[in-house]
């Protein structure tokens, strides 16, 4: 037997995604349970999908909004391209009960009026990372003194053909001393990232990523 996809005239796909990604927020068990942290973390992402593409049809791309731990996605929305991503993160988010809640995004994402909206209006807390799209802040973390800040956690791990091993350091920024030109941005993050992608070759440094965030 033959399996079809339902007809666009069938299926509203926007609005199904929409049930789903209620009906899980509503009913998502891992926040706040027996052994779950005390405050969730959603990540903000998007992805072209692996064997959407169809003849002359690119590869269909997804924005989501996901759990960390366990992993549920929470709302999607599909997008035309990569570059329609930062349109359609507050209306990703706006049905989601974010208060309290730590959301994390790329870089194309750390745009500072969506981040005054997410812990203005949505009351979250934020982890974003910050490029050169965002020069100012990027300058001031990037000076701050961070050869005398010890370790704070390390992790490593294989996936993808690859080895990896990431150290993260720590430090809050007084905003009597000029804080960071980021919206409410408190602690900064410095994450040191080495990457061996095959077995013999040596160990690749790469540029750290800064990502300033709400106190948590």
């Amino acid at each position: 037997m033959r399996h079809r996809s339902p007809a666009p005239t069938t299926l509203d796909g926007d609005a199904l995604d929409a049930a789903i990604g209620a009906y899980l927020a509503e009913h998502h068990t891992g926040v706040g349970g027996a052994g779950s942290p005390s405050r969730p973390a959603i990540a903000v992402d998007g992805k072209a999908l692996t064997g959407s593409a169809h003849r002359t049809q690119r590869h269909r791309h997804l924005l989501s909004a996901v759990t960390h731990a366990p992993t549920v996605t929470l709302a999607q929305r599909e997008m035309r391209a990569k570059t329609n991503e930062t349109a359609a993160f507050r209306p990703l988010l706006e049905p989601l009960d974010l208060a309290g809640a730590v959301v994390t995004f790329d870089a194309l994402h750390s745009v500072k009026d969506q981040v005054r909206w997410l812990v203005r209006e949505k009351k979250a807390h934020y982890i974003a990372v910050i490029k050169g799209n965002q020069p100012t802040a990027s300058a001031q973390i990037k000076a701050l003194p961070w050869e005398h800040v010890p370790v704070a956690h390390t992790v490593s791990g294989t996936g993808h053909g690859r080895r990896e091993s990431r150290s993260v350091k720590t430090m809050a920024i007084a905003a009597n001393l000029g804080g960071i030109a980021f919206p409410e941005a408190r602690p900064a993050l410095r994450i040191h990232r080495r990457r061996q992608a095959h077995p013999g070759d040596g160990l690749r440094r790469h540029q750290p990523r800064y990502p300033p965030r709400q106190r948590c």
